[in-house]
């Protein structure tokens, strides 16, 4: 008896752990975060969709969608590419993603980056895939780049101040 009480404490504390693990992720995939594919999606099509250049070349209504696969299919387009890294120049995590425009007159690639150490866009820019034309919405990667060469935080807020964006702080995660 005291062989199969210790199997079914065992088993229940399996089974336990495994729904921890589930709900674990679960959570993770429902409660996006600042750094998550599918917000960063969320973010840049708004921004993208408000921007008067872009509206001019693709039109309204403006659709966002994920990865095409090719062919004429209509299948589900929602898995947004991405890759995640950490930049080794200042140690921050950094998210890249790529996903795809459609409006009435062109269609088109978004790229976009963020970064957990910058309130912000790094970049965001949209490429027509006709022309290969982009039109760059957002480009903080050379203010990044001096902030990191910055040594007091009032030479930071300098630098801030004269490009006119958000404070730029490296300490922050």
């Amino acid at each position: 008896q005291k062989v199969q009480a210790g199997f079914n404490m065992t088993l229940w504390a399996a089974a336990l752990g495994l729904a921890g693990a589930c709900a674990y992720f679960i959570v993770r995939e429902l409660l996006p975060t600042k750094l998550s594919p599918n917000s960063i999606f969320d973010n840049a099509l708004e921004v993208v969709r408000s921007d008067e250049s872009v509206r001019r070349l693709y039109g309204e209504p403006l659709k966002g969608y994920g990865a095409d696969r090719g062919g004429y299919r209509e299948g589900r387009r929602n898995f947004i590419e991405n890759s995640t890294y950490e930049e080794k120049t200042d140690g921050s995590k950094r998210v890249r993603v790529r996903f795809n425009v459609k409006g009435p007159f062109a269609e088109g690639f978004v790229f976009a980056e963020v970064s957990n150490k910058f309130d912000g866009w790094v970049y965001l820019m949209v490429q027509d895939k006709r022309t290969g034309r982009v039109i760059t919405i957002e480009d903080n990667r050379t203010k990044l780049l001096d902030s990191r060469s910055m040594r007091s935080d009032a030479e930071r807020s300098a630098l801030s101040n004269l490009l006119g964006g958000p404070s730029i702080d490296p300490t922050r995660k």
